[in-house]
């Protein structure tokens, strides 16, 4: 009787340990998996928020790229780990020349809006006090007046709004889970060139944003 009941002890704790053996490396994958999603959503939406920043940016500087880079990489420097050792200000001096340098080699600003066929059709030849010599751009000073007496009102609203898609490469930086959501990554040509370089996985995260434009599109 006692041999028996021992045995049965033993088959039980056999068990428990077949049993904990196998759920607990399935726990920890799911927490991992877990940590690096919600890190992902986080991105996410500082890349909203940034994206919409760089679409108003580039609104007031004629649609040039350069200056929405700037802001861009300003508004996700909010994602770099803090050093406690330094000043604030230093922090985030070093958080935006991080992500600068990120967004340079790893993000990628599109132009959906205007098109070459909406500058060609509604571009003028003018001269530029600001840069001092001739220029194209599509015109948005008297806007309302210009939208009235346009052949196509629609048409001419379309081409003096700027609308972007931004692609910001984030790095995958949770081990185990790195790997998994790597292999599940979307391919695009930019994250897969910063997995070359640095030899880490990286997720692509995408984000569109428009706003009228407030200079001329040049």
């Amino acid at each position: 009787m006692l041999s028996q009941h021992a045995n049965k002890l033993c088959h039980q704790r056999g068990q428990s340990l077949v049993e904990a053996v196998v759920v607990l490396p399935i726990m920890l994958l799911f927490a991992l998996l877990l940590a690096q999603v919600l890190y992902l959503w986080w991105a996410q939406q500082t890349l909203f928020v940034a994206s919409q920043y760089a679409a108003r940016v580039g609104a007031i500087n004629h649609g040039e790229k350069r200056p929405m880079r700037v802001i861009l990489a300003a508004t996700m420097a909010s994602l770099t780990p803090k050093d406690k050792d330094i000043e604030s200000w230093q922090n985030i001096l070093k958080s935006v020349a991080a992500q600068q340098l990120h967004g340079l080699q790893f993000s990628e600003i599109d132009i959906v809006q205007p098109t070459e066929a909406m500058v060609n059709q509604f571009k003028e030849r003018r001269y530029s006090n600001e840069s001092q010599n001739w220029i194209e751009e599509i015109p948005v000073d008297h806007y309302w007046a210009r939208r009235q007496s346009a052949e196509n009102e629609e048409a001419y609203v379309s081409a003096t709004t700027l609308k972007i898609e931004v692609t910001w490469c984030i790095e995958l930086k949770i081990p185990i889970a790195d790997k998994v959501l790597a292999a599940l990554a979307p391919k695009v040509s930019r994250c897969q060139l910063a997995q070359q370089i640095t030899g880490s996985p990286f997720w692509p995260l995408t984000a569109t944003a428009e706003h009228r434009m407030l200079s001329g599109y040049r």
